[in-house]
């Protein structure tokens, strides 16, 4: 339910976004006084992953993300991912723990607030790599997995200069396979991540 309901605020916060990008067609650069910097960029992130958990088998863990982007025009970009998370396993786990790697595929509506702040919001698919480390007991056990998933996300830049902005953003990652082992119920791997960073515009 928490996803769907990310999903949908997503959805419709892009729709206005389509509207005022239809009116600023044709219409690309940082307006007046605005000096433009280059059509690519560069972010890196980091910040929490918050687990979508209901088992809550999974304490709140750490995001790390880079993506390198091209903005096709004003309102709208296109860009690849890398995301990595870690996330202990609760105190009945000693020293077991999850990450996962990720390279999503996104697609972005921008919306020019003013000459120092955009906010976007954005939704694609990726291919995610998992390695789970267990011990329990003194009984060790790992396992990897591939899976597709797909995201949503909103954030907002914030002009520091022509080539670089202060990032924040919020991701939510629906990722299709949950880990079943017999001695517990389904780990499900998606979750969100809330971040801040550093955009760089060439």
């Amino acid at each position: 339910m928490k996803k769907l309901i990310f999903i949908l605020v997503v959805l419709m916060l892009m729709a206005p976004m389509t509207a005022v990008m239809a009116r600023n067609a044709g219409h690309w650069g940082y307006g007046s006084g605005r000096d433009r910097a280059g059509d690519n960029y560069l972010a890196l992130k980091f910040g929490a992953y918050m687990p979508d958990d209901e088992a809550d088998y999974l304490d709140n863990g750490y995001y790390l993300g880079g993506a390198l982007g091209h903005n096709v025009n004003r309102n709208f970009a296109l860009e690849f991912g890398l995301d990595y998370t870690y996330a202990d396993f609760d105190d009945y786990f000693d020293d077991s723990y999850v990450t996962t790697l990720g390279i999503p595929v996104t697609a972005k509506i921008v919306l020019p607030l003013s000459e120092q702040l955009d906010v976007y919001a954005g939704a694609g698919l990726g291919l995610y790599f998992t390695n789970y480390e267990f011990d329990v007991d003194g009984y060790s056990y790992d396992d990897h997995d591939t899976s597709p998933g797909v995201h949503a996300l909103m954030g907002a830049d914030i002009r520091m200069s022509p080539n670089a902005a202060l990032n924040v953003e919020v991701k939510y990652t629906d990722i299709n396979e949950d880990f079943d082992e017999d001695y517990y119920d389904d780990l499900e791997l998606g979750g969100t991540t809330a971040s801040i960073g550093l955009k760089f515009m060439f």
